[in-house]
C-alpha cells in the first residue's frame, strides 16, 4: 500500500490526517512535541513527560467513531483536573505503563481504532526559540503569541529523532507538510536533525499545504511567499516539490487572507484547488481529492 507521512501539529495536521483517511494509503503522522501551554504544559511541568496534546489531537483525527473522538477530546472542569483532556491523561498513563511513548501511542491507537500511526518527532524534551530583529523569543506559547520571527531553533539543538519516524520518512511515497502554525507546528519537527536529514535525502515528493490566512501573532505580517521563504530556508532550500494553495471562496476567520502563488524559486510547482470547507478551514474531502493527484500510480 502507498505510504504517506504527514508532518506538523495542532488543528492543521488534523485536517491533513482526516483527508488522508479518505484515501487508500498507509498514513503516519510525525508530530511536534514542543507545546508548553494548557493541559500539555501542565503535564510537562508536573510530571516531566512529553507534552501529549498534539499527539492526542492527531490520533483523534484518525478515529472513525465520532463518539470515541469526543471521549478523547473531553476536558474536565471544576476540579484539580480542570482543563485536562482525557486523551492526554490516557496517553501519559499508557506511556508510563509501556515504558515508552511510542508504544503507549500504539496501544491507544489500537484501543480507539485509529487508522494511522502517530509518532513524536523525538522522545526528548525540547523547547523552541525564535530569533528576529527584536531578539529571541523562547517557548511555544510566547512564539505563538508574538510576531517578527525569522529563524526557529530547538533547545537543545540536536535531539535524536524517533527511529520509527525516520524509518517512515525513508519508506514514504509522499510527504505532506502542513497546513498549520509555521513556527510552532511545522518547523519544530523539521528541525530535529535526523528528521531534517531524512527529508533532505528522501526521494518522495514533498507537498506543502499552504495556510489560508496569517496567524495573528505568530505569522502576522508574513505574505504567502514569506511563509515559503521561511520553510524552504529551514529545509536548507531542499526544493518543495509542490505547494498547494486554496483558490476559491474567501475564507473567514481572524488574520489577513493569504492568496495563492504562481511560482517560487524553491518550489517545483505551485498548484491551486478550492479546498475551503465553506467557512474558515481546509476541507478534508477537498484536500483528499487534491492530495490524491500526487500519489504514485
Amino acid at each position: 500500500m502507498t505510504s504517506v507521512v504527514a508532518i506538523g501539529g495542532g488543528h492543521g495536521l488534523s485536517r491533513s490526517l482526516r483527508a488522508l483517511g479518505r484515501l487508500p494509503v498507509d498514513a503516519t503522522a510525525i508530530v511536534t512535541v514542543a507545546d508548553d501551554g494548557g493541559s500539555s504544559g501542565r503535564l510537562r511541568r508536573d510530571l516531566g513527560v512529553l507534552p501529549p496534546g498534539d499527539l492526542r489531537r492527531a490520533l483523534s483525527a484518525t478515529v472513525p467513531d465520532p463518539w470515541v473522538t469526543e471521549v478523547l477530546e473531553y476536558r474536565f472542569g471544576g476540579t484539580e483536573l480542570r482543563g485536562h483532556a482525557l486523551g492526554n491523561l490516557l496517553l501519559v498513563a499508557l506511556a508510563e505503563l509501556q515504558g515508552d511513548l511510542g508504544r503507549g501511542l500504539e496501544v491507544l491507537r489500537k484501543l480507539v481504532g485509529g487508522r494511522a500511526r502517530v509518532l513524536p518527532c523525538t522522545e526528548h524534551l525540547i523547547e523552541l526559540a525564535a530569533d528576529g530583529p527584536n531578539g529571541t523569543v523562547s517557548g511555544q506559547v510566547a512564539i505563538a503569541t508574538s510576531s517578527g520571527h525569522q529563524r526557529l531553533r530547538l533547545v537543545p539543538e540536536d535531539p535524536p529523532g524517533h527511529p520509527e519516524a525516520i524509518a517512515a520518512i525513508v519508506a514514504a511515497d509522499l510527504i505532506v507538510l502542513g497546513p498549520g502554525s509555521l513556527f510552532t507546528s511545522i518547523l519544530p519537527s523539521i528541525l530535529v536533525p535526523d528528521i531534517h536529514d531524512a527529508l533532505r535525502t528522501s526521494s518522495a515528493p514533498i507537498v506543502y499545504v499552504a495556510n489560508l490566512r496569517e496567524q495573528p501573532g505568530e505569522t502576522e505580517g508574513l505574505t504567502q511567499k514569506q511563509h515559503l521563504d521561511v520553510l524552504t530556508d529551514h529545509l536548507d532550500e531542499r526544493i518543495v516539490d509542490v505547494a498547494l494553495f486554496h483558490e476559491g471562496p474567501r475564507p473567514s476567520g481572524p488574520g489577513a487572507v493569504l492568496g495563492p502563488l504562481r511560482g517560487h524559486p524553491h518550489v517545483g510547482r505551485c498548484v491551486t484547488y478550492d479546498i475551503l470547507d465553506g467557512d474558515d478551514g481546509h476541507d478534508p474531502a477537498a484536500l483528499a481529492a487534491a492530495l490524491e493527484q500526487f500519489l504514485p500510480p
